[in-house]
């Protein structure tokens, strides 16, 4: 019977298997040989792991990178997994580890939009221009805000970044957190609790020179419409 259930993982296809396996029939069923079934593991992962790394880096471009190489590893090392084990866990593990290796040889650079973003935010800002003035504020703060959490999230300790992203962005369990982290669920309940208090603080920081800003863009555009 056993045979016979492998015998039919193998003819379905991998959207009639995806539909029907859990994550350890397609880990067995890769070890087994079929590993066209691998890319049931990438359907189901791959956004999450993106998002992550995403969250962690910025660069979206890069974590779309870094993905491809955890589903390496993952593929490299699947036989090291236990059955029964979470398998969230094991992909989130090595998601994590490649994540904070790129970090670490990437100190310099990290949080940085880079040349080819700024020369976009340039062109965005020509559009932009021409724009009532009522869409110009509204894009405007739109803008802010992004920039205004993205420099809130960066600023956070890297433990309480990882944990916040992990539950928040993820909406992973904290047993889940603590199985990809190693650390007890009271010091990840911590650890949530002070990012979004330092959030809370840091975007409240940043909203009190909001108005100083939008009044000085205000002038400039004002100035430029003058101009012309």
């Amino acid at each position: 019977m056993k045979e016979l259930g492998r015998e039919i993982c193998y003819n379905n296809t991998v959207q009639e298997n995806e539909q029907v396996l859990s994550d350890d029939n397609v880990v067995q069923s890769v070890r087994d040989g079929n590993t066209r079934n691998f890319e049931i593991l990438i359907n189901r992962y791959s956004k999450k792991i993106i998002n992550f790394i995403h969250k962690m880096i910025i660069d979206y471009d890069e974590a779309q990178s870094l993905a491809q190489d955890v589903f390496l590893k993952v593929y490299e090392t699947i036989k090291r997994y236990k059955m029964q084990d979470n398998f969230q866990a094991f992909i989130f593990t090595i998601a994590k580890n490649i994540t904070l290796n790129y970090i670490k040889k990437q100190k310099r650079i990290l949080w940085l939009s880079g040349q080819s973003n700024e020369s976009g935010n340039n062109q965005f800002a020509e559009e932009r221009y021409f724009r009532s003035e009522e869409t110009q504020q509204d894009l405007l703060e739109k803008t802010q805000q992004e920039e205004m959490m993205t420099e809130a999230l960066k600023s956070l300790k890297e433990n309480q970044r990882i944990a916040l992203i992990m539950k928040v962005y993820l909406d992973l369990s904290y047993n889940k957190i603590a199985e990809v982290t190693g650390w007890s669920v009271p010091k990840i309940e911590t650890l949530i609790s002070r990012a979004k208090s330092n959030l809370k603080e840091k975007v409240r920081l940043k909203e009190m020179g909001k108005t100083e800003i939008l009044q000085e863009n205000k002038k400039i555009n004002v100035l430029k419409v003058n101009a012309r």
